[in-house]
């Protein structure tokens, strides 16, 4: 019997395809039962059907079911389609959907795996789709078929099907250049995007901030708040609230886009810089209003931004001593973690809970939670949060008179925050290794690190950073 999951097929088209759309889904039952003896890989045909009625824009709920699938079928006849009030400027629902597979496609930890195109006869297109033809004639002959009749449907997806068997299993990213109807190079936008933020995770911050401003002066929210990440890491904090606003503009003057997860993600960034910024309570009301956005959606990636704002909000709470509301957040977020089986994001929940123990006093507690965390992010590649553990364990250690063993967390900190290119987190990890070079009588050493955590944070112009290490040099020469 076979049990395992299918690969899902979402099936996209304007309301003029319904005898192709009822091929399809033939086409691939027959599949499902011809191949059923000789392996164990099956397809599920879904489409805008399976969506439930919601308050936001009917697309956004269409979109999600895109980021769940496999693959994806395009079907254009005659008609192109009606206009889902998309602030992206997409001029039909499927091409809003084939866009957003696109992305997808691009996208190293999405499962889509492939897409495929299929123009069907008419006498006369519209015009757009004619467009999207030559296009993809130009670019991308491989995605794409022009059908005679239902027939050669059948056949030429019964082909297909047999060809994505292979694609079943590790993803292969692919980058697309296609340009929508309304001109926005959506897709250049995403990689350059893309490109970026790999490059400062390998350590090229230079050439990844030149990727990712391209992509906010070409692309969506999705760019702006990339580079906003960058910015704010990078000390730029006016620059990052300017693109943090950028993005909630979108979303606030598109209306319908108002209440979903990506207008969430764009107000708890600002939420971000505005506590770098040491504005906790405006920040409050931020994150606040940020979940009342998602209230009531149980989808992973609602959830996963639930959850990141209830970090968000439990660090400003605990920044203006609201320790009980704090503790709660944490421990709701992980909760939800649990259940929605959000693995790595758990690291970020021990982190933040580990800091409530400092706060506390429970220091015991906190080098447990700490130690966690650090242990499973040391086995993904080099992250903020894998920075922000190594700094969480090297402080506690520190508390604990452990300052010998805390040096090599707090040296395995400063490594990661370069290799992302984080000053602020420079400057931390450069302030916690003064501080065990100092407790353990290396006081050479201490300087030296405690004059480069001074000078980084006078070029952010942070004066309680640089008087942090000022003190520490102060006591250094007594």
């Amino acid at each position: 019997m076979n049990d395992a999951l299918p690969l899902r097929i979402f099936l996209a088209s304007p309301g003029d395809t319904r005898d192709e759309r009822a091929a399809v889904r033939a086409c691939v039952d027959e599949h499902n039962s011809r191949r059923e003896r000789e392996t164990n890989m099956t397809y599920e045909v879904i489409g805008w059907e399976q969506t439930r009625g919601t308050a936001r824009r009917p697309q956004e709920s269409i979109n999600e079911l895109i980021a769940e699938s496999h693959f994806l079928i395009a079907l254009f006849k005659g008609s192109w389609g009606s206009e889902p009030g998309s602030p992206w400027g997409y001029t039909s629902g499927t091409e809003e959907e084939l866009f957003t597979a696109l992305l997808e496609l691009g996208e190293a930890e999405r499962p889509m795996r492939d897409i495929w195109v299929a123009f069907l006869d008419h006498a006369s297109p519209n015009e757009r789709i004619e467009q999207l033809r030559k296009q993809m004639s130009e670019r991308h002959s491989m995605m794409y078929e022009t059908i005679a009749n239902i027939q050669e449907l059948k056949i030429k997806l019964a082909q297909r099907l047999e060809t994505w068997e292979a694609l079943g299993g590790a993803k292969v990213v692919r980058r697309i250049s296609l340009l929508p109807s309304s001109g926005k190079d959506v897709l250049s936008a995403a990689n350059l995007r893309l490109n970026g933020e790999k490059l400062v995770e390998l350590g090229q911050a230079e050439l990844g901030q030149s990727s990712l401003e391209k992509a906010a002066a070409l692309g969506g929210p999705t760019e702006h708040l990339a580079y906003a990440r960058f910015l704010a890491r990078h000390g730029d904090f006016d620059g990052a609230r300017d693109l943090t606003q950028k993005a909630i503009d979108t979303f606030v003057d598109g209306g319908s886009s108002l209440y979903t997860p990506p207008a969430a993600e764009a107000f708890a960034a600002q939420a971000g810089v505005l506590r770098l910024q040491g504005r906790d309570d405006d920040a409050i009301g931020r994150l606040l209003h940020a979940l009342t956005l998602i209230d009531g959606q149980r989808d992973q990636y609602a959830m996963k931004v639930s959850c990141q704002i209830l970090d968000q909000l439990g660090l400003a709470r605990q920044a203006t001593g609201d320790l009980e509301s704090a503790r709660r957040d944490f421990e709701d977020a992980l909760r939800f973690r649990r259940e929605f089986h959000q693995d790595l994001d758990l690291c970020q929940s021990l982190v933040n809970l580990a800091r409530l123990e400092v706060r506390a006093g429970n220091l015991q507690r906190a080098a447990e939670y700490s130690d966690e965390a650090s242990e499973l992010l040391r086995r993904v590649p080099p992250t903020a949060l894998s920075a922000n553990a190594e700094v969480l364990a090297a402080q506690v250690r520190l508390r604990l008179g452990r300052a010998e063993e805390g040096l090599s967390n707090a040296k395995r900190a400063l490594s990661l925050n370069k290799k992302i290119a984080s000053r602020r987190g420079q400057a931390i990890s450069l302030l916690l290794l003064a501080q065990c070079c100092r407790a353990i009588g290396e006081n050479d050493d201490a300087k030296e690190y405690a004059y480069a955590c001074r000078e980084l944070n006078g070029i952010m112009k942070d004066e309680r950073g640089a008087s942090k290490a000022q003190w520490i040099l102060d006591e250094l020469q007594r």
